[in-house]
């Protein structure tokens, strides 16, 4: 898992972004900007074949932890602009990642997807915590006040957490925590 900053290339006299070989993507584009280094992501980029996931970067008060975003590699729209190894990367990462929040505690992990404001397919995970309360709605377990919430060294530390406990099956160094 690469988890580096993407270096700037030129093609055809035009500086672009590129994550891996022969994927050009739009530097205009939050998702793009995030895959080629322009906007922080704590904890890096995961790389699946053609899908890249990162967890969705602090804001104000944090992130909610755990939230990640599955994105195609390649700067497409939606699911129907993907290709068939396209499509299969994405859905691999999402059970992937599923399974890695689920090994850290989480008791169902939601995924979505909307790509109302940002015109690059991203894919939400959104874990649900044991704390969580039962009559907060699949869409809400972010916004409520007991929500965890992680600052950008907090998601280092999840991250380090999920990829090891996908990586070899071994339990969390510790569970993912709230930020002070």
């Amino acid at each position: 898992m690469c988890r580096t900053p993407i270096p700037l290339r030129a093609l055809a006299g035009q500086a672009v972004w590129v994550v891996g070989p022969g994927s050009p993507i739009d530097d205009s584009c939050l998702i793009c900007r995030e895959h080629g280094g322009l906007i922080e992501v704590p904890g890096g980029l995961l790389e699946d074949g053609e899908a890249l996931t990162f967890h969705c970067p602090p804001m104000g008060d944090g992130a909610y932890a755990g939230h990640l975003l599955v994105t195609s590699r390649r700067h497409a729209p939606d699911f129907a602009a993907l290709d068939p190894a396209e499509a299969g990367a994405i859905g691999l990462a999402i059970s992937k990642y599923s399974g890695g929040l689920k090994s850290l505690g989480a008791t169902h992990v939601y995924v979505a997807t909307i790509g109302h404001h940002v015109d690059h397919l991203h894919v939400h995970l959104l874990p649900r915590w044991p704390e969580t309360p039962s009559e907060v709605a699949w869409h809400a377990v972010d916004d409520w006040p007991g929500a965890r919430r992680l600052d950008a060294a907090g998601i280092v530390t999840l991250i380090a957490n999920l990829t090891s406990a996908i990586d070899d099956g071994s339990p969390p160094s510790s569970p993912p925590a709230a930020a002070p």
